[in-house]
Protein backbone atom coordinates (compact mmCIF):
# COMPACT_ATOMS: atom_id res chain seq x y z
CA UNK A 1 0.00 0.00 0.00
CA UNK A 2 0.87 3.88 -0.27
CA UNK A 3 -0.06 6.88 0.64
CA UNK A 4 -2.95 8.10 -1.34
CA UNK A 5 -4.68 11.06 0.07
CA UNK A 6 -3.74 14.80 1.62
CA UNK A 7 -4.82 13.30 4.43
CA UNK A 8 -2.38 10.30 4.74
CA UNK A 9 0.37 13.45 4.25
CA UNK A 10 -0.67 15.07 7.12
CA UNK A 11 -1.28 12.53 9.45
CA UNK A 12 2.31 11.14 8.62
CA UNK A 13 3.34 14.73 8.86
CA UNK A 14 2.12 14.39 12.44
CA UNK A 15 3.74 10.77 13.27
CA UNK A 16 7.13 11.93 12.57
CA UNK A 17 6.42 14.67 14.28
CA UNK A 18 4.90 12.81 17.68
CA UNK A 19 8.07 10.16 17.11
CA UNK A 20 10.17 13.25 17.12
CA UNK A 21 8.75 14.81 20.41
CA UNK A 22 8.91 11.60 22.04
CA UNK A 23 12.44 10.78 22.20
CA UNK A 24 13.25 12.99 24.91
CA UNK A 25 11.83 9.84 26.69
CA UNK A 26 14.16 6.90 25.49
CA UNK A 27 17.43 7.53 27.39
CA UNK A 28 18.38 4.41 25.89
CA UNK A 29 17.92 5.78 22.23
CA UNK A 30 19.34 8.86 23.33
CA UNK A 31 22.53 7.67 24.83
CA UNK A 32 22.61 5.66 21.53
CA UNK A 33 22.32 8.16 19.27
CA UNK A 34 24.97 10.83 20.70
CA UNK A 35 26.70 8.26 22.38
CA UNK A 36 27.38 5.45 19.90
CA UNK A 37 26.85 7.76 16.96
CA UNK A 38 27.87 10.74 17.88
CA UNK A 39 25.35 12.67 16.34
CA UNK A 40 24.26 16.29 17.61
CA UNK A 41 21.23 17.41 19.12
CA UNK A 42 21.09 19.46 15.62
CA UNK A 43 21.53 16.69 13.49
CA UNK A 44 18.98 14.85 15.49
CA UNK A 45 16.57 17.33 14.66
CA UNK A 46 17.34 17.89 11.50
CA UNK A 47 16.07 14.77 10.16
CA UNK A 48 13.50 14.36 12.89
CA UNK A 49 14.81 11.05 14.44
CA UNK A 50 12.55 9.83 17.19
CA UNK A 51 11.32 7.03 19.19
CA UNK A 52 7.89 5.42 18.15
CA UNK A 53 5.21 5.77 20.92
CA UNK A 54 5.13 2.67 23.39
CA UNK A 55 1.23 3.61 23.94
CA UNK A 56 -0.37 2.54 20.28
CA UNK A 57 -4.22 3.09 21.99
CA UNK A 58 -2.82 6.84 22.87
CA UNK A 59 -1.13 7.28 19.14
CA UNK A 60 -4.54 6.21 18.05
CA UNK A 61 -5.97 9.20 19.23
CA UNK A 62 -3.67 11.47 16.92
CA UNK A 63 -3.23 9.12 14.39
CA UNK A 64 -5.73 7.04 12.51
CA UNK A 65 -5.63 3.79 13.15
CA UNK A 66 -6.61 2.60 9.50
CA UNK A 67 -4.00 4.47 8.51
CA UNK A 68 -1.11 2.14 10.58
CA UNK A 69 -3.03 -0.74 9.57
CA UNK A 70 -3.12 0.11 6.02
CA UNK A 71 0.56 1.58 5.93
CA UNK A 72 1.89 -1.49 7.72
CA UNK A 73 2.98 0.68 10.91
CA UNK A 74 0.52 -1.47 13.11
CA UNK A 75 -0.42 -4.79 13.08
CA UNK A 76 -2.99 -4.92 14.55
CA UNK A 77 -5.02 -2.35 16.53
CA UNK A 78 -3.18 -3.16 19.95
CA UNK A 79 0.50 -4.33 18.75
CA UNK A 80 2.91 -2.73 16.46
CA UNK A 81 6.34 -4.10 15.71
CA UNK A 82 7.75 -0.69 15.97
CA UNK A 83 6.67 -0.33 19.30
CA UNK A 84 8.36 -3.40 20.26
CA UNK A 85 11.35 -3.65 18.14
CA UNK A 86 11.85 -1.03 16.08
CA UNK A 87 11.34 2.09 18.33
CA UNK A 88 14.14 4.14 16.59
CA UNK A 89 12.91 6.26 14.14
CA UNK A 90 13.91 7.67 10.58
CA UNK A 91 10.66 9.31 9.25
CA UNK A 92 10.65 9.31 5.45
CA UNK A 93 10.23 12.48 3.46
CA UNK A 94 9.54 12.69 -0.15
CA UNK A 95 12.24 15.50 -2.08
CA UNK A 96 9.06 18.16 -1.53
CA UNK A 97 9.31 17.45 2.02
CA UNK A 98 6.16 15.49 2.97
CA UNK A 99 6.20 12.54 4.60
CA UNK A 100 5.62 9.48 2.74
CA UNK A 101 6.26 6.97 6.01
CA UNK A 102 8.76 5.79 8.39
CA UNK A 103 11.85 3.12 9.38
CA UNK A 104 12.64 1.81 12.62
CA UNK A 105 16.19 0.52 13.76
CA UNK A 106 16.19 -2.16 16.32
CA UNK A 107 18.89 -1.33 19.39
CA UNK A 108 18.86 -5.28 19.67
CA UNK A 109 22.36 -6.93 19.23
CA UNK A 110 22.78 -8.93 16.22
CA UNK A 111 22.53 -12.42 18.23
CA UNK A 112 19.55 -10.97 19.80
CA UNK A 113 17.64 -10.17 16.41
CA UNK A 114 18.42 -13.67 15.18
CA UNK A 115 17.09 -15.36 17.43
CA UNK A 116 13.60 -13.78 17.45
CA UNK A 117 14.04 -13.73 13.52
CA UNK A 118 13.52 -9.89 13.27
CA UNK A 119 15.66 -7.84 10.65
CA UNK A 120 17.47 -4.62 11.80
CA UNK A 121 15.05 -2.40 10.18
CA UNK A 122 11.28 -2.55 9.50
CA UNK A 123 9.99 0.07 7.06
CA UNK A 124 6.18 1.23 6.45
CA UNK A 125 4.89 0.66 2.93
CA UNK A 126 5.91 2.78 0.66
CA UNK A 127 7.64 3.10 -2.87
CA UNK A 128 11.43 2.67 -1.76
CA UNK A 129 12.09 2.01 -5.35
CA UNK A 130 11.45 5.75 -5.89
CA UNK A 131 12.57 7.60 -2.35
CA UNK A 132 15.88 8.56 -2.17
CA UNK A 133 16.73 9.19 1.52
CA UNK A 134 18.04 12.94 2.66
CA UNK A 135 17.35 14.39 -1.34
CA UNK A 136 15.05 16.75 0.49
CA UNK A 137 17.98 18.19 2.87
CA UNK A 138 20.65 17.59 -0.20
CA UNK A 139 18.68 19.00 -3.60
CA UNK A 140 20.16 22.28 -3.43
CA UNK A 141 23.76 21.34 -2.81
CA UNK A 142 23.56 18.43 -5.78
CA UNK A 143 22.10 21.49 -7.73
CA UNK A 144 25.08 23.40 -7.05
CA UNK A 145 28.19 20.97 -6.94
CA UNK A 146 26.62 19.03 -10.12
CA UNK A 147 27.23 15.81 -8.24
CA UNK A 148 25.41 13.54 -6.16
CA UNK A 149 26.67 11.07 -3.82
CA UNK A 150 24.88 7.26 -3.70
CA UNK A 151 25.64 5.81 -0.31
CA UNK A 152 23.32 2.57 1.53
CA UNK A 153 22.11 3.70 4.98
CA UNK A 154 20.33 6.32 6.92
CA UNK A 155 23.52 6.91 9.37
CA UNK A 156 25.64 6.72 6.53
CA UNK A 157 23.73 9.96 4.37
CA UNK A 158 23.89 11.39 8.05
CA UNK A 159 27.30 10.80 8.64
CA UNK A 160 28.50 12.76 5.14
CA UNK A 161 26.10 15.67 6.00
CA UNK A 162 27.62 15.79 9.72
CA UNK A 163 31.30 15.58 7.91
CA UNK A 164 30.08 18.78 5.31
CA UNK A 165 29.14 16.30 2.29
CA UNK A 166 25.78 17.96 2.19
CA UNK A 167 24.71 16.74 -1.77
CA UNK A 168 24.60 12.81 -0.52
CA UNK A 169 21.20 10.43 -0.55
CA UNK A 170 21.33 6.48 0.58
CA UNK A 171 19.43 4.05 -1.37
CA UNK A 172 18.33 2.64 2.19
CA UNK A 173 18.39 -1.28 1.84
CA UNK A 174 17.00 -1.42 -1.63
CA UNK A 175 18.63 -1.37 -5.24
CA UNK A 176 19.38 1.70 -6.85
CA UNK A 177 16.11 1.55 -9.03
CA UNK A 178 15.91 3.78 -13.02
CA UNK A 179 13.40 5.30 -10.79
CA UNK A 180 16.16 6.76 -8.67
CA UNK A 181 18.72 7.20 -11.67
CA UNK A 182 15.61 9.24 -13.30
CA UNK A 183 15.32 11.54 -10.31
CA UNK A 184 19.05 12.40 -9.73
CA UNK A 185 19.53 12.88 -13.31
CA UNK A 186 16.79 15.86 -12.88
CA UNK A 187 19.37 17.41 -10.63
CA UNK A 188 23.14 16.42 -11.75
CA UNK A 189 24.48 14.89 -14.80
CA UNK A 190 27.64 13.45 -12.30
CA UNK A 191 26.36 10.50 -9.77
CA UNK A 192 28.96 8.99 -6.82
CA UNK A 193 28.32 5.75 -5.41
CA UNK A 194 30.35 4.64 -2.54
CA UNK A 195 28.56 1.60 -1.46
CA UNK A 196 29.29 -0.99 1.13
CA UNK A 197 33.25 -2.17 1.48
CA UNK A 198 31.29 -5.99 1.61
CA UNK A 199 30.44 -8.40 -1.13
CA UNK A 200 27.02 -7.09 -1.40
CA UNK A 201 28.10 -3.36 -1.87
CA UNK A 202 30.78 -4.44 -4.66
CA UNK A 203 28.40 -6.74 -6.45
CA UNK A 204 25.80 -3.79 -6.24
CA UNK A 205 28.43 -1.06 -7.71
CA UNK A 206 29.05 -4.08 -10.44
CA UNK A 207 25.16 -3.71 -11.35
CA UNK A 208 24.77 -0.41 -11.39
CA UNK A 209 27.57 0.36 -13.53
CA UNK A 210 26.52 -2.06 -16.41
CA UNK A 211 23.04 -1.04 -15.99
CA UNK A 212 23.69 2.77 -16.45
CA UNK A 213 27.36 3.59 -17.26
CA UNK A 214 25.70 4.58 -21.12
CA UNK A 215 22.94 6.41 -19.81
CA UNK A 216 24.41 10.01 -20.54
CA UNK A 217 25.48 10.65 -17.05
CA UNK A 218 28.54 10.92 -15.31
CA UNK A 219 29.07 7.75 -13.01
CA UNK A 220 32.04 7.27 -10.58
CA UNK A 221 32.49 4.68 -7.97
CA UNK A 222 34.38 4.82 -4.77
CA UNK A 223 35.90 1.82 -2.67
CA UNK A 224 35.62 2.58 0.81
CA UNK A 225 39.16 2.10 2.42
CA UNK A 226 40.03 -0.36 4.73
CA UNK A 227 39.24 -1.81 7.61
CA UNK A 228 36.12 0.47 7.09
CA UNK A 229 32.58 -1.25 6.36
CA UNK A 230 30.86 1.58 5.71
CA UNK A 231 30.74 5.63 5.23
CA UNK A 232 29.70 5.92 8.88
CA UNK A 233 31.68 4.16 10.48
CA UNK A 234 34.97 5.40 8.62
CA UNK A 235 33.75 9.15 10.29
CA UNK A 236 33.58 8.05 12.78
CA UNK A 237 37.29 8.00 13.06
CA UNK A 238 38.03 10.27 9.99
CA UNK A 239 38.10 13.64 8.70
CA UNK A 240 36.47 15.02 4.94
CA UNK A 241 40.45 15.63 4.73
CA UNK A 242 40.99 11.79 5.02
CA UNK A 243 37.64 11.17 2.80
CA UNK A 244 38.91 13.21 0.24
CA UNK A 245 42.38 11.50 0.10
CA UNK A 246 41.84 8.09 1.01
CA UNK A 247 38.60 7.29 -1.35
CA UNK A 248 39.66 6.07 -4.17
CA UNK A 249 38.03 5.61 -8.02
CA UNK A 250 37.18 2.21 -9.09
CA UNK A 251 35.62 0.59 -12.10
CA UNK A 252 33.30 -2.19 -10.66
CA UNK A 253 34.21 -5.99 -11.31
CA UNK A 254 37.88 -4.49 -11.67
CA UNK A 255 38.85 -5.16 -8.29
Amino acid sequence: MIVNSIDDTAALNMLAEICHSNLKNSKDLNDYLSSSRGLSSDIISKYRIGFFPQNLKKLTSFIPESLLLRLNIAETPYRSQFSDYFSLIFPIYSEHGDAIGISGRTLLSDIERRSIGIPKYKNSSYKKAEILYGLKEASEEIIDSQNAYVVEGYFDKIAMDYAGVNNAVAICGTAFSQKHFLKLARYTDKITFILDSDDAGLKSMQRIYEKYINRGIKMRFLRIPSPFKDVDEFFREKSLIDFEKEFKQIIPGVW
